[in-house]
């Protein structure tokens, strides 16, 4: 069933990602049509290559770019507000704001509404969009270096530096903002069926997500972006 449904998001994100990377070339040849009239001459034509040019490598970009994260997290992005993360919670909203202290005296007594889920750091997934799931195990706060770390199954933390606003609800964990963000895990080394320890970094940088990884068994492309939440864990 699990694989079924694999396949179907996969030919879905297949379909979605050549509508959506054709359309560049679309609009490009609209404009193109419309320098050609006004300029038939070599200025013309070279604009027009140029602007083709650019529309294609557009349009591969936002092709790979919803291969990877899925076309839902794709319109996401584009159309997500950022103001509905500030809206005040009613009193019987089963969405609650939390301090990374009260979040970590909350799992201490063993009192969270969130129990864990799949990790997505400033936009990137740990893993498949909405796959592998990880339970939270524990939940540190250093009030002194404000580092926050939370420790989840399958040797897996992750290390927060001076998380910012944190949402609480059953089916997701967000926390709004971070100076750096540190993922550890364990993985099998390339080549080889022993376990190594790799680590994705990302760092909050003149208003840029500045990245490094050891990862060494895999080509790794890391969609983190500033725009996005320091993280979110889904349910």
């Amino acid at each position: 069933m699990h694989s079924k449904i694999r396949t179907m998001k996969k030919l879905v994100n297949l379909i979605a990602g050549i509508l959506a990377g054709i359309t560049p070339l679309i609009i490009a040849g609209i404009f193109g049509l419309l320098i050609n009239n006004e300029l038939q001459n070599i200025l013309g034509i070279i604009l027009c290559v140029i602007l083709e040019l650019l529309a294609a490598w557009i349009g591969i970009q936002i092709f790979q770019k919803i291969q990877r994260v899925g076309i839902v997290d794709f319109m996401a992005v584009v159309f997500a507000s950022p103001d509905l993360d500030n809206l005040e919670q009613t009193a019987n909203s089963k969405t609650k704001k939390r301090t990374a202290k009260e979040l970590t005296e909350l799992n201490y007594k063993n009192q969270s509404i969130f129990r864990g889920g799949t990790l997505k750091i400033f936009g990137d997934w740990h893993g498949e969009p909405y796959q592998n799931a990880l339970k939270i195990l524990r939940i540190d706060y250093a009030e002194d270096k404000k580092q926050m770390v939370i420790q989840f199954s399958r040797n897996t933390r992750i290390i927060i530096d001076e998380p910012g606003h944190i949402l609480e609800s059953p089916s997701v964990l967000k926390i709004l903002s971070a100076q750096r963000v540190k993922l550890e895990f364990q993985h099998k080394k390339k080549g080889s069926t022993e376990e190594g320890s790799y680590f994705k970094n990302y760092t909050v940088v003149n208003n840029k997500i500045e990245t490094e990884t050891n990862i060494d068994w895999t080509k790794q492309k890391i969609d983190a972006a500033i725009g996005q939440d320091a993280l979110i864990i889904f349910n």
